[in-house]
This record gives structure tokens, sequence and C-alpha cells, in this order.
């Protein structure tokens, strides 16, 4: 089942039941789920939090579950890490959250979302250029899009010509 399908199939169980080995609307369900709408219930063990800090906890939960799907839909494939020690565990955890503040403070400075501005981070790359003694990175040119980008985060454009390094000589 495709990632569509599952999305679908998750709004919709709640009106579903299986019947005799056949799977049928939920009437119940169905006549039930009015009074719900535009609602949420929260539960929490914590008697200490007020109904608002509540919900804005929950849906600060909300943003950082979009922007966890975000970076693992991203250029980068990302797959499961497996650590033993508490230190590396702790610092995976924090490059993690580091991440997803940049990506916060970024569409909060710009009032865009982080798809296409992602886009268009995505266009500055770096090239590696070899000659016969040396090895050079370069950048690409950026767009007058990613341009404007930089100047209202107040980042400096990297260098053209990001590191030139000798090749070892063959004797």
């Amino acid at each position: 089942m495709g990632n569509g399908a599952a999305h679908f199939g998750a709004l919709f169980a709640r009106y579903l039941k299986v019947k005799g080995g056949a799977v049928c609307l939920d009437a119940e369900a169905i006549r039930q789920a009015p009074r719900l709408d535009g609602k949420w219930v929260l539960i929490s063990n914590d008697d200490t939090l007020s109904v608002e800090d509540a919900a804005v906890a929950y849906k600060s939960l909300l943003v950082i579950e979009r922007c966890f799907r975000s970076l693992k839909r991203g250029p980068i494939q990302l797959g499961p890490m497996y650590h033993r020690l508490a230190s590396r565990i702790e610092a995976h955890v924090k490059i993690c959250v580091l991440a997803l503040l940049i990506q916060r403070v970024v569409e909060h400075t710009t009032g865009a979302s982080w798809l296409p501005l992602r886009h268009e981070l995505n266009g500055l790359q770096a090239i590696e250029f070899k000659t016969a003694t040396h090895q050079f990175f370069h950048r690409t040119e950026p767009t007058p899009e990613l341009k404007r980008l930089f100047k209202k985060l107040e980042i400096s454009m990297p260098n053209q010509v990001l590191a030139v390094h000798p090749l070892p000589s063959e004797l």
C-alpha cells in the first residue's frame, strides 16, 4: 500500500468495520462523528499544565512531526540509526533537534514553508574539478531568488572557490 493509500485508510478507518469477512460502513461511528467536529481531546499526566499550555504543546508536536517528515523526504537518505553509547544517542538527537530548529527559524524568518525553500537551497551545489596537479571545489552560481533568500536570512554567500588541494605527485 502506497503512502497515499495508507493516509486515506487512516482517515476513514474509524468509519469502517469488518462484518462477516466484509468491510462495511459503521453507521454508529458516522452518526457520532459530527459531535467531535472541530474538537480534540488531550490527555496529560501533568496536572500543572493549563488547558492552553497543553494545546500549544500539542500543536508544537504536530509541527515537529511535520518537520521530521520533511527531513525524511529530503535528498539525504536517512535510515535508522543504531547507537549503543548514550553519548552518541544524545549527540544524534541534538543534531536532529538543531536541524529542525534551523528549519523552523528559516521558515519563521522568511514567512515561507520549508519545501519550496529547500528546493531553492538545493540549487546551491559544490562541484569538484581536478587538474593534473590540483583538486578544486567550486560552488554553483546562485539564482537571484537564492541571493534574496540568503540576504533575508542574513547569511553571506559562500566563496565561489571553496577549496583547492594539491594532488600527491606521482614519481
